[in-house]
């Protein structure tokens, strides 16, 4: 699932909407549930989960649009420090 770069590789659709990715880079579809929220570090991140195939991924906004982030960075980031 996730990488570097989102886009032609078969990740979520990297262009264009304020609140995440405007199409599914499994299955094109623009049926997508986006769910933005900040991590417990701070991290401001979305959620997206495509209804049509039932491909999900986290994404961080960038200058450059969003870049997926795996799901071991996610769950770090959203680890509470003991």
């Amino acid at each position: 699932m996730g990488g570097n770069r989102s886009g032609p590789g078969g990740d979520m659709d990297a262009t264009a909407m304020p609140d995440g990715p405007g199409r599914c880079g499994a299955c094109g579809s623009g049926a997508l549930t986006r769910l933005p929220m900040v991590l417990t570090d701070g991290t401001d991140v979305v959620f997206v989960s495509c209804h049509a195939c039932e491909r999900r991924e986290w994404f961080q906004p960038t200058a450059q649009g969003w870049d997926a982030l795996p799901i071991d960075s996610v769950l770090r980031r959203a680890t509470k420090p003991r």
